[in-house]
């Protein structure tokens, strides 16, 4: 299987019309086939397990921990949507008003380093990392042991920003390409 053999197959994606949808429809692509051939179906993504197993969907674009669960219950990883945008894809950022960094730059300034610095030591320390997890998630220790933790950059790759912006005027989720540059520090 590969994500060409996604065309006429129903695809869970977490939310419609999303980053997650963007690379699905990438994926697609770039293995030669035609996303638009793809019915997404918008599921949670703890939902995900058991609608495969159900025969509620054919696919799913599942992250951590939901993908462990997928796994163990003999689920095969027909590509990874997040590389097929671009390696080292950025999938999530703070922002904040131009008025607020205006108004409390040194807030903002310690903010940056604060989460700078924290997610410099989640990745070298992969084993505290998942031990804090078990502090805020209901992740069962045998799953939690089974999922794949991501990299934590502190700076967004501004290339694969770039390659979602453009990604979403062509699948049709923006008329117009956003300005990555007004976006980005």
């Amino acid at each position: 299987k590969s994500a060409k053999d996604l065309e006429g197959k129903k695809v869970a994606i977490n939310t419609l019309k999303n980053i997650n949808e963007s690379a699905v429809r990438e994926s697609v692509r770039k293995d030669g086939g035609d996303p638009d051939k793809v019915k997404f179906v918008e599921l949670a993504f703890d939902q995900m397990p058991a609608a495969l197993d159900s025969g509620q969907v054919d696919a799913a674009c599942a992250v951590e921990p939901a993908l462990a669960t997928i796994k163990s219950q003999g689920g095969q990883v027909i590509a990874s949507p997040m590389v097929d945008v671009a390696q080292g894809t950025t999938v999530a950022m703070y922002f904040t008003s131009t008025r607020y960094q205006q108004q409390n730059a040194d807030v903002v300034k310690k903010f940056q380093e604060a989460t700078a610095e924290s997610l410099a030591y989640a990745d070298a320390h992969p084993d505290e990392a998942r031990q804090i997890i078990t502090t805020y998630t209901k992740i069962p220790a045998s799953v939690l042991a089974q999922v794949t933790l991501p990299k934590w950059p502190a700076e967004p790759n501004k290339e694969s920003v770039e390659a979602l912006a453009k990604l979403g005027e062509e699948d049709g989720f923006f008329k117009k390409t956003p300005d990555v540059d007004a976006l980005l520090p």
